[in-house]
């Protein structure tokens, strides 16, 4: 279940950082993040969640079939209660529910391959995407917006956060 409670405290300091944002920091294009918005960072680790619970329903994810939902980016409101019904949902996974994952990895829209996987290992690898994206976030934050508090370990996967713990202990 750690995990899950990892899954949490990464997506409340979203929660945090969103509810910290006006509607024009949300969706204003970043310059030092290729012109994308904090906004369309947040739809993509939202977008990514929603999969994951979709095909947990029925055994398979994929997330080449985000739905890409612009709400998700702009609309406070919706992505806050969005994020608090992921968290909600992850509590109630059994994680080792067997799992397919169909991806195209090619360029062309190619045939989809089908790996095994389980519910574990998808909410890790999710997880993982979600630190990456707050990691871009941050820099954006840092360069733009930095009248704005966020959590320290923002982006900051575990691993690493432990071993930083670990050297300042030593």
């Amino acid at each position: 279940m750690e995990i899950i409670k990892n899954t949490e405290y990464t997506l409340n300091q979203l929660i945090y950082l969103v509810e910290s944002l006006s509607s024009i920091e949300l969706t204003r294009p970043v310059k030092i993040i290729n012109g994308s918005s904090l906004g369309q960072h947040t739809r993509h680790i939202i977008e990514f969640y929603l999969e994951f619970n979709n095909g947990y329903e029925v055994g398979t994810v994929c997330y080449d079939d985000r739905e890409r939902n612009v709400v998700f980016e702009n609309s406070h409101f919706i992505i806050i209660s969005k994020l608090k019904h992921i968290i909600e949902t992850l509590k109630d996974c059994d994680l080792k529910k067997s799992l397919k994952v169909k991806s195209n990895y090619g360029l062309n829209n190619g045939i989809k391959t089908l790996s095994n996987s389980s519910a574990s290992r998808e909410i890790v690898y999710v997880l993982d995407h979600t630190i990456h994206h707050m990691a871009i976030i941050k820099i954006a934050m840092q360069a733009e917006f930095s009248h704005i508090e966020f959590n320290k370990n923002m982006g900051i996967a575990p691993s690493t956060i432990r071993n930083n713990n670990k050297v300042c202990a030593q």
